[in-house]
């Protein structure tokens, strides 16, 4: 029986691996690469380098169709060899002999699962990267091949003619050179940058240029230097003409992960604990930095209101009491009716002493940092700023100034100790959190897309194990039509088959679409499962009523 079973799994891997190669080569080589060279600007000497990356990818998705394919011939040559028949004069169970198929719908499931989960997500990051690396090679292919180049939606560049520029001609000028940096020339460019809704807000023309692209820094700049330039801004209704110009493409940052291009154990992670996913975790920053703005602005205003000084300090050992008539809180910060503010700097032996009509009080972000506070003490047409500084000649006298600004202030640290909620309270609308109306809006978008992303990555995950396990359903399936159509006509038979891999195929698809929406999300988990187990049902159905023990 060892040797029955070892047969015809020899015959199906034969078959599975000549499929999976010539599939393999049609979709890559006649397929997505062509496209890629002919439309993306990738030339013939990096194919090197994005064929070994494309090949896991058109592998790993093409491998449950050679399946199909390779049961469906190879039980359907058994049938008409009358092997099947042989073997069931001898006394065997036919319905057992289906177990190499089912080893074989196992390796592929097991394949597709490792690579689709481990191996694809790093593959396209190095396709990202290298396209980010290679982003002068392939502006210039474009260029040369099609004589223009769009860039995102913003920024579109054409030009009749386009060059290479030697390094040292560039260093001779005085350019940076070396890795990262790339350089081309343009002749008779036309430059367009369009807004949002794809209308020119400007529109450029000149006899040449140079573009440099610099690559070394996380975020991607290019620079034209335009010779010789007409620059008009349409929404200025203004232009330069004749004349030198340097365009700059706004650099664009590096694209936050999404969750269908990262790992399992990532999407399980970003599944439990959603504010670390890449697309969130700036946006709970921002909030836990304007929480801590708020719960500061709300102490602030109490104790102005209140008559009791402000006590701030900032990272030079200076020290601030800020006392005012009326403390406002708008959507800026805090508004100051007469403010007056004591400044005790260390180096000096008596106080500065500010005086205003009104002032403001704002929060900004500062990295990572809780954010620093800017004071700005403001004169107006009726009363200038008074100060006294002890270095003044006469230091009870006050001196008038303009608009005084003091800043760099730090949040106190018991205020930020207060605030300093994990993302998880912060995203929970189930915790009560004090905080103003301003910030609860903000605080219910936060937690619908954190909700969002928990979806999103699972039904990524849902996905992501119902295709694969799509195999052990429908390479079953082949096998038992190729038994019935006993080889008379193979490719009917894995034509046949192939519909029922096309349905579950849409209801895996289906099914993820529908997981991420709130309303549907059960039911989209139900179709993707239930769809599979009803193949599984219609297997044994078919196994029992059309193949003969």
């Amino acid at each position: 029986m060892v040797t029955l079973h070892a047969y015809i799994l020899r015959e199906l891997l034969k078959t599975f691996a000549l499929a999976v190669i010539a599939l393999a080569g049609l979709f890559t080589m006649a397929g997505g690469l062509v496209t890629v060279i002919r439309y993306e600007g990738i030339t013939a000497a990096n194919l090197v380098v994005v064929v070994p990356l494309l090949l896991p990818i058109v592998v790993t998705l093409t491998m449950p169709v050679a399946a199909l394919f390779a049961a469906a011939m190879v039980y359907g040559r058994l049938a008409a060899d009358n092997e099947l028949l042989a073997c069931r004069a001898a006394g065997v169970n036919v319905h057992r002999l289906f177990l190499a198929a089912m080893l074989l719908a196992v390796f592929v499931t097991a394949f597709a699962l490792f690579s689709g989960n481990f191996i694809i997500p790093d593959f396209l990051l190095r396709l990202e990267r290298f396209a980010r690396n290679n982003l002068r090679d392939i502006a210039f292919a474009q260029l040369h091949g099609k004589g223009n180049l769009r860039l995102r939606d913003e920024f579109f560049l054409s030009a009749e003619r386009v060059e290479n520029v030697a390094h040292s001609e560039l260093e001779r000028k005085g350019f940076p050179t070396g890795p990262g940096m790339g350089y081309m020339l343009i002749t008779a460019p036309t430059f367009l940058q369009l807004n949002k809704s794809g209308e020119v807000v400007r529109f450029t023309t000149a006899e040449a240029g140079l573009c440099r692209f610099d690559t070394r820094q996380q975020e991607v700049n290019l620079t034209i230097a335009l010779r010789n330039a007409n620059d008009y801004e349409v929404d200025q209704s203004q232009g330069t003409f004749k004349a030198d110009v340097t365009v700059s493409v706004e650099p664009r940052r590096r694209t936050p992960l999404k969750p269908s291009l990262v790992d399992l154990g990532k999407l399980l992670t970003w599944r439990a604990r959603p504010w670390e996913a890449d697309t969130v975790r700036p946006e709970v920053q921002a909030f836990a930095q304007r929480f801590a703005y708020d719960r500061f602005y709300a102490h602030a205003c109490q104790r102005i209101n209140a008559g009791q000084a402000l006590e701030l300090s900032d990272e030079d050992g200076g020290r601030y009491a800020l006392t005012a008539g009326r403390c406002v809180w708008g959507d800026n910060g805090l508004r100051l009716e007469e403010p007056r503010v004591v400044a005790h700097d260390p180096r000096l032996e008596r106080p500065i002493l500010y005086r205003a009509a009104q002032g403001e009080l704002r929060a900004e972000p500062a990295g990572d940092r809780p954010g620093r506070l800017q004071l700005a003490l403001q004169q107006t047409p009726a009363q200038p700023v008074l100060v006294q500084h002890p270095r003044a000649a006469d230091y009870q006298r006050p001196r008038e100034h303009g608009t005084q600004r003091l800043g760099d202030l730090l949040i106190p640290d018991a205020i930020v100790a207060a605030a300093a909620y994990t993302p998880d309270l912060l995203t929970d609308l189930a915790q009560p959190l004090p905080m103003s109306e301003r910030l609860t809006a903000a605080r219910r978008d936060l937690a619908g897309k954190c909700a969002q992303m928990r979806r999103d990555a699972a039904a990524i995950i849902h996905f992501r194990l119902g295709y694969p396990a799509s195999a052990l359903v429908t390479v079953l399936m082949g096998a038992v039509l190729g038994v019935i159509y006993r080889g008379a006509q193979p490719l009917a038979a894995f034509g046949l088959a192939c519909i029922p891999f096309g349905v579950v195929t849409v209801l895996v698809i289906m099914g993820r679409s529908l997981a991420e929406k709130s309303a549907t999300e059960l039911l989209g988990v139900s179709i993707i499962w239930g769809g599979l187990a009803a193949m599984a049902a219609a297997d044994g159905l078919f196994v029992w009523l059309g193949v003969r023990r």
